[in-house]
């Protein structure tokens, strides 16, 4: 019967137990069967076990904080796990594993033949001509495979086109993590069909050719009738040939046949060496593919968040190291899309095209972000947040935040102005606010995201809401605002204060402003009535609210002034007592 397989971050932090004929639990503490005690993400009693037709069914317990995941998704119901698959607790993998042989039942081999790269390069291959064949075939059959498991498939047909005395070729990968290492089959391919019954690979050699030389290792036995591993009836011996470990550690090329008499150890060398030369050259090719598809997918993974100049820097380091979370000065920028809601309402019957203008929009939000060196952090709806300022600090995170938010205005600017374009009735808000925060990869080992979190966040959404109510398309907070005046001359973007306001649920009074287009873009609001408007805010702020009066009356009616105006008529013309000059927000 199978074992399970516990392994938590640490090395040491493992166990295995083999199922037993009943029900098991599984949990942190004494109380559970197979407590975990390592991870704190598990409930005393997490879930319960059973070994049932072949399957483990695990059953969650109702009301645990910390759910089980399965196949990437959380689990709350009874689901059915079968050998080699994993589910995950916290921060604890668990895998439905073969069952370990006894001790003394895996024999050692009769004869054992190890080969170094070096030593192979010597070896003049047998059946040349035919070998070299299928090895000229290989790359083209397997760069178009279209997922792994066909890639691995087409590795072992090759292994047998190329290796005629191999009766059967597979791809194995073994969990070097866990102690004892466990062994898996990922694809197997056979001379005859009916071999697949009596094959078993050898943990033995496995380990000797993965953990012990890290080279080609052939094992010869004594043929064995019932034997549970490789050396049986069908098969008596073996070769196991590592894949380059920074292709994929723990997997290995694996062939097996049987003699047709007893072969002593020169004829091993004779006869087996080319084999082993053929199948270190299958593997090696498998395995620089393996990477460079890995490194495609990191890199097509990897693009969806960063700009090319950021991917660039990440190149030749640690990811993992480079994508940690941690504490750095951040710019947040939060977009959220404007009209949405009615054009979906509208067209009711056709949300499948209102997805298709709602995505475009979003596009053009992600596009300008990762244009302008920017961080995908999150999408929430109808909206975008992207991050400055990681993973590498720089200095002019908030001109390129600004800059990116203006390159969205306009866009969605001038789709509104065609009548025909798939956005047209969509605008969008836009906030920025610069801070401390933590970035990185945030949430769990098998479910994160790349993202940011602290108070900069909310501050960042909370000033995107506020452009609806102050009727404008940017604001930033007095930090950015503060950075923005040191380094824009005004021929890309301007800056105009709108209010001192109180954001809705914080604390903190913030100086809000508008960020605006050049003056001499068509629309926007010219130099000497921003003048204007900022000697009608001094006014409201020192609390001589007529003169404010007098100086908005002079100005085009825009957002803020209809704020300030409406906020001065709500207080009957005068500042109310104890007037902080600061204007606090009742809503998001």
């Amino acid at each position: 019967m199978p074992d399970l397989v516990a392994q938590g971050p640490e090395p040491s932090q493992t166990w295995r137990h083999a199922f037993p004929a009943g029900t098991v639990t599984l949990g942190r503490t004494a109380k559970s069967a197979w407590p975990a005690a390592w991870d704190n993400q598990i409930s005393g009693l997490h879930a319960t076990l059973t070994w049932k037709d072949g399957k483990l069914l695990v059953v969650p317990r109702p009301g645990t904080t910390n759910k089980v995941f399965f196949r990437g998704q959380p689990m709350e119901a009874e689901f059915a796990a079968a050998v080699g698959e994993q589910f995950v607790i916290g921060t604890t993998t668990f895998t439905v594993s073969e069952s370990e042989p006894t001790p003394g039942s895996a024999r050692p081999p009769l004869e054992e033949m190890t080969c170094s790269p070096q030593e192979l390069q010597s070896i003049k291959f047998g059946d040349a001509d035919d070998r070299i064949e299928v090895l000229a075939n290989l790359p083209g059959m397997i760069r178009y495979s279209p997922s792994d498991q066909e890639l691995a498939n087409r590795v072992v047909q090759a292994l047998l086109q190329g290796i005629p005395r191999a009766d059967a070729a597979a791809v194995i990968q073994m969990n070097l993590a866990v102690t004892p290492p466990t062994l898996d089959v990922r694809s197997s391919s056979f001379r005859h069909p009916e071999l697949a019954a009596s094959f078993h690979p050898s943990r033995r050699l496995a380990q000797e050719a993965l953990c012990r030389q890290r080279q080609s290792v052939l094992h010869k036995w004594e043929k064995s009738k019932g034997s549970d591993f490789t050396a049986n009836d069908e098969f008596d011996w073996a070769a196991c040939v590592p894949l380059p470990d920074e292709a994929a550690t723990g997997w290995a090329i694996y062939i097996a046949g049987s003699s047709s008499h007893r072969l002593r150890l020169p004829s091993l060398r004779d006869d087996q060496k080319s084999d082993l030369k053929f199948a270190t050259l299958v593997a090696d090719i498998y395995g620089s593919l393996r990477q460079v598809l890995d490194l495609q997918k990191r890199q097509a993974t990897l693009a969806s968040f960063f700009s090319r100049p950021v991917l660039a820097a990440l190149a030749g380091k640690d990811i993992d190291q480079e994508l940690r979370a941690r504490e750095t000065e951040v710019t947040v920028l939060f977009c959220d899309l404007r009209g949405s809601c009615q054009i979906a309402e509208e067209a009711a019957g056709d949300l499948s095209q209102v997805c298709d203008r709602m995505s475009e929009a979003l596009g053009i939000m992600t596009r300008n972000i990762i244009d302008k060196d920017g961080v995908i952090g999150d999408f929430h709806g109808d909206a975008a947040m992207g991050f400055w300022g990681w993973p590498f600090a720089t200095e002019d995170q908030v001109e390129q935040a600004a800059r990116a938010a203006l390159a969205i205005r306009r866009e969605f600017a001038q789709a509104s102005r065609k009548k025909d374009n798939p956005l047209a009735g969509f605008a969008c808000g836009i906030g920025i606010a610069n801070g401390a925060a933590i970035a990185g990869r945030l949430g769990t080992l098998d479910q994160f995201k790349i993202s940011v979190f602290g108070p900069v966040v909310n501050l960042a959404a909370r000033l995107e809401s506020m452009t609806k109510r102050f009727n404008v398309a940017i604001l930033l907070d007095e930090r950015s605002a503060q950075r923005l005046a040191a380094a824009s001359d005004g021929h890309w973007g301007r800056c105009r204060c709108v209010a001192r306001v109180q954001p809705y649920g914080m604390r903190q009074s913030q100086m809000i402003h508008e960020l605006l287009p050049p003056a001499v873009e068509p629309g926007v609001l010219s130099e000497s009535d921003r003048r204007d408007y900022q000697a009608a805010l001094e006014a409201f702020q020192d609390g001589r609210w007529p003169d404010a009066q007098r100086l908005l009356e002079r100005l085009p009616a825009d957002g803020p002034s209809g704020v300030l105006r409406d906020y001065m008529h709500r207080h009957g013309g005068r500042p109310p007592r104890n007037w902080d000059r600061v204007m606090e927000m009742e809503s998001k």
